[in-house]
């Protein structure tokens, strides 16, 4: 009779393939229901397997096994959390939780890889799935038979905007492209019963790889394409190199291959320029992002808090602007970022240097591990997500984190490490049940109010302020740390001429976002209290944040205009009739219209 460890049903293994599949969460009466409906799949997915983790070592037989690797992502996660706490964190929010929970889902992925390889199989084939229905339904929005996430792209996916849709189906296409070569053969051969899972994997992979390389280059999203190129590249030397009759080729025509070589690289170079041109601004405007990202790093060595790196980064750069450094080329390309379109720079600034090197450690030793233990798959899949996340900001959406930890614990199942008894196992096991429970104890309020406040839109967006104002103090306590809400709360308080309850929040809100219409509202609100030094220097801020905005100006020319102080108002009324907007619209138009009347009446 089969040991139990042997008989492992698929039943055990579905709760890991449904936090894959938590992709494609959407609930659209939930606020943000992209972003929230991610979370919730993640939250009720994760305290499933915790509970089935628990099952699965009651009944496994097995030793596990803890690596090197496991011992660095201990001590990454206690290091996150010591810094975190460091930083004098107000409240706990949910990048606190994510920081706390994806390491822990790591160790469950390890440890069902550890006790039953075809989970192995079955968890490639259900992240292969899910990046061939994201392609698909990429490639439906297209065409026009699916509507996209939002109104301004027609290519979403799941996804919020084209971005992460497009970094996700190149991350999951290396390992497809991988499967696809693999299998090829069974084309080949008799068809025999016993080969379906094989047929299976294969049959799937392919269609990613064909519907992939259909939808990602209508995604227009740069990174992608070299990300998706870096990963199958991976998978084609590695192909390669295992190949007698390309090692005998290439031995036996050196020149011939370097001729080649040569031209591959000029392909590449010129590929580089090309793409660089397609979307010239907003490569340099990334670029000046890492440019001030650097020096927020410089500053602050030790981080500056999870969560926290957009409102450091306003202040970086309004002070480079202020300084007199930047070019008039950097004045138009500057904006608001939200993100660093550069991961690595993003946990350096905002978990420390310390924190950035341990994780830089786990990855490049990950990457070793996967050459030299020949695992392809997972390994070509990591290298495409740490592409894009070299310009992009996959870890800031919680799918691609679950996928980092996939991938992590793929690639590090089956080093050989120290033997952990069983009643030690059961005990951590328990514990993770329980810190993951906790968490979600904790978080499960929080969609109550996500689903509040998509209600309390209906009276935000019809101009009912104050009775909005009251809904919104409410569920203050639990959204305090989304930027969006503490936009509208503000807003609905300073139309209900609750001026200095709206700054309250206000301050808050620029902790954790560098937009300037938040320096605005809170510069109008003390216009409106009559403390014009404070209106001012809220004007001035906003004004050197994003030099290329006009609406600061014209809010400070309105300013002087009541304090009497003619000359600075023209002065501000000039700068809005001349300086170049970087979108002509309506606004822009009726601000020009009521600066002139300014000049006139003057």
């Amino acid at each position: 009779m089969n040991k139990p460890e042997e008989m492992i049903p698929l039943i055990w293994i579905m709760p890991f393939s449904a936090i894959l599949f938590s992709v494609f969460v959407i609930f659209p009466y939930l606020n943000n229901g992209i972003t929230s409906g991610f979370f919730l799949g993640f939250h009720l997915s994760i305290e499933i397997i915790a509970i089935t983790s628990v099952g699965l070592i009651i009944i496994n037989a097995k030793k596990v096994q803890f690596g090197t690797m496991d011992s660095f992502i201990v001590l990454f996660m206690c290091t996150s959390l010591f810094f975190i706490i460091y930083s004098g964190y107000e409240k706990t929010t949910t990048k606190h939780i994510l920081s706390l929970l994806i390491p822990i889902l790591y160790f469950y992925f390890r440890f069902v890889f550890q006790i039953n390889k075809q989970s192995s199989y079955w968890l490639s084939a259900c992240f292969i799935l899910t990046g061939l229905t994201e392609a698909i339904w990429g490639l439906k929005q297209l065409y026009g038979f699916e509507q996209s996430q939002h109104n301004l792209f027609r290519i979403t996916g799941s996804f919020f905007n084209p971005g992460p849709f497009a970094c996700y189906v190149a991350t999951v296409l290396p390992m497809a492209f991988f499967y696809t070569f693999k299998y090829q053969t069974c084309c080949k051969v008799k068809y025999h019963p016993r080969n379906m899972p094989i047929y299976f994997l294969g049959g799937i992979s392919t269609l990613t790889v064909i519907a992939s390389v259909l939808i990602l280059p209508a995604a227009m999203s740069r990174i992608s394409w070299i990300a998706a190129i870096g990963g199958c590249g991976f998978v084609l030397l590695f192909f390669f190199a295992e190949n007698r009759k390309v090692k005998s080729f290439i031995a036996s025509n050196k020149k011939r291959c370097a001729f080649v070589a040569f031209i591959a690289l000029f392909l590449i170079v010129a590929g580089g320029f090309g793409m660089y041109h397609l979307k010239k601004d907003s490569a340099d405007g990334r670029t000046f992002i890492w440019k001030n990202t650097i020096e927020l790093i410089k500053q602050n060595p030790m981080g500056i808090g999870i969560g926290n790196f957009s409102g450091s980064y306003g202040h970086i750069q309004a002070a480079y602007f202020d300084a007199g450094y930047g070019t008039d080329d950097e004045k138009r390309v500057a904006g608001n970022p939200e993100y660093a379109f550069n991961e690595f720079l993003q946990i350096c600034a905002e978990q420390g240097i310390i924190v950035f090197l341990l994780f830089f450690g786990i990855i490049g030793y990950s990457l070793y591990l996967g050459i030299k233990r020949r695992k392809i798959a997972p390994t070509a899949s990591l290298i495409a997500l740490l592409i894009a996340a070299s310009a992009s900001y996959p870890f800031s959406v919680l799918p691609f984190l679950i996928v980092l930890v996939f991938l992590l614990a793929f690639i590090n199942t089956g080093e050989k490490g120290l033997t952990i008894p069983k009643p030690v196992t059961i005990a951590f096991a328990f514990c993770g049940l329980m810190i993951v429970s906790l968490c979600l104890y904790n978080h499960y309020p929080t969609y109550n109010a996500y689903k509040k406040w998509n209600n309390i839109k209906m009276s935000y967006n019809f101009g009912n302020h104050k009775n909005a104002a009251n809904e919104y103090r409410s569920i203050y306590p639990l959204l305090s740390d989304q930027i969006q809400f503490l936009f509208e709360y503000a807003q609905c308080l300073s139309k209900s001429e609750l001026y200095e309850e709206s700054n309250g929040v206000l301050k808050k809100a620029i902790k954790i976002s560098c937009d300037p219409m938040l320096y605005n509202i809170m510069g109008k609100n003390f216009h409106a209290l009559k403390q014009y030094d404070k209106a001012e220097q809220c004007f001035i801020k906003s004004s050197h944040i994003v030099p290329s905005r006009l609406y600061p100006y014209y809010l400070m020319a309105l300013m002087y205009m009541d304090t009497g102080e003619a000359e600075k108002a023209k002065k501000n009324a000039r700068i809005v009739l001349t300086k170049e907007p970087k979108v002509q619209s309506t606004a822009v138009r009726e601000m020009r219209h009521k600066m002139k009347e300014i000049l006139d009446e003057n």
